[in-house]
């Protein structure tokens, strides 16, 4: 019998009657199913870790007997012997924006690959959530914790140093160097996007963006503002709008806008939530996207591609983040977690076009 008879994992069992050979379940050890399936501990331990290395037969042999004795492996003590649970804990700002969950998502494939588990946990972007919940993956001692969170709680992040737990945090300009961080490039892409609409003619381009008490909504807001600048074109106060990160935000937002006396032909919008709730407030004020008004999303999610126009997008490489967040929080040779590791290279964005920006209308 194989692993996958057995559903390719060792299960709890629980006592029908006699059946236990004498032996309960509690004080079963791998020793004792080593030598009943006359093989050694590390045989036995590579089975469970389901090595390649072990003949089918062995491994028919082990499995009779763990299922037979309802073996648990011990992994408490396991994790005591090396320093390390096989956990990673991860922590993002909104699960149920697609940006985050597709980051979640790419994490768990990763661990999985490599027989690691993943705790995650979103914050609904409170630092005070960021916190409890930075503190409490600790505290189950996880082997790191990715965090990528548009909120900040360096004091959180300063506990978990202590700790030693590592952390690796995306797209934090704020905390510096004492922390892993997977730098974003949230200018190149707004450059390409802002060249693009320049050369169709726009001038008066707009911006709606997050909280500015958000690092990472301010660096995008910086990142466009450095932009505008250099390609010297107007900015107004009344064409940069606050919002919040969700699509009633960027609702209220393109409402604003199209209410001001010298309406912007162009709006750039600090994630593609905000951009579907602004495509959504100019089609319900009868404008044409993108005839009337072009539009330029952030974060390049797959609805980008379902909507009417299909959406202009900054592409932020997730396949890149999600492997330099992942390399960092791998524990040090021996087991030992890492208390630090290095600042990765910064992921470049890039401009996606698809159907919603035009030549800039004449009036």
């Amino acid at each position: 019998m194989s692993r996958a008879e057995y559903g390719g994992e060792v299960r709890a069992g629980v006592s029908q009657g006699a059946g236990w050979l004498g032996v309960g379940w509690m004080d079963m050890d791998i020793k004792e199913v080593a030598r009943r399936a006359e093989v050694s501990t590390a045989t036995v331990s590579r089975v469970l870790n389901g090595s390649t290395k072990v003949r089918p037969a062995t491994v028919e042999r082990v499995m009779r007997v763990v299922e037979k004795l309802h073996y648990v492996p011990n992994t408490s003590a396991r994790n005591l012997r090396t320093g390390s649970t096989r956990l990673l804990g991860m922590i993002v700002s909104d699960i149920n924006n697609p940006f985050f969950s597709r980051l979640v998502d790419g994490i768990e494939s990763l661990a999985r690959e490599r027989g690691v588990g993943v705790i995650c946990s979103h914050t609904d972007y409170s630092p005070a959530r960021l916190r409890e919940a930075l503190e409490r993956m600790v505290e189950h001692n996880v082997d790191g914790i990715a965090v990528c969170t548009s909120e900040t709680a360096a004091a959180a992040y300063e506990f978990a140093r202590r700790r030693r737990c590592a952390v690796a945090l995306l797209g934090q300009e704020g905390p510096r160097t004492e922390y892993a961080n997977v730098r974003v490039d949230y200018a190149a892409g707004l450059q390409e996007a802002v060249e693009h609409l320049r050369g169709l003619g726009h001038k008066r381009i707009a911006y709606i963006g997050g909280p500015t008490t958000f690092e990472s909504t301010r660096a995008r807001r910086q990142g466009f503002l450095k932009v505008m600048k250099a390609a010297g074109l107007e900015l107004r106060p009344e064409w940069m709008v606050e919002a919040d990160l969700h699509m009633d935000g960027g609702g209220s937002a393109m409402e604003k806008l199209l209410a001001t006396r010298a309406r912007p032909t162009a709006v750039v919008a600090a994630n593609d939530l905000m951009a579907l709730g602004a495509l959504r407030a100019a089609h319900g004020a009868g404008l044409n996207v993108p005839q009337e008004m072009s539009l330029v999303g952030y974060d390049n999610l797959p609805i980008c591609e379902m909507v009417t126009p299909p959406l202009d997008s900054i592409e932020i490489p997730r396949t890149e983040v999600v492997a330099g967040l992942f390399a960092m929080l791998q524990p040090t040779n021996g087991g030992k977690k890492a208390a630090t590791a290095k600042t990765l290279t910064a992921v470049r964005t890039r401009f996606i076009r698809r159907n919603s920006s035009a030549a800039a209308p004449q009036f």
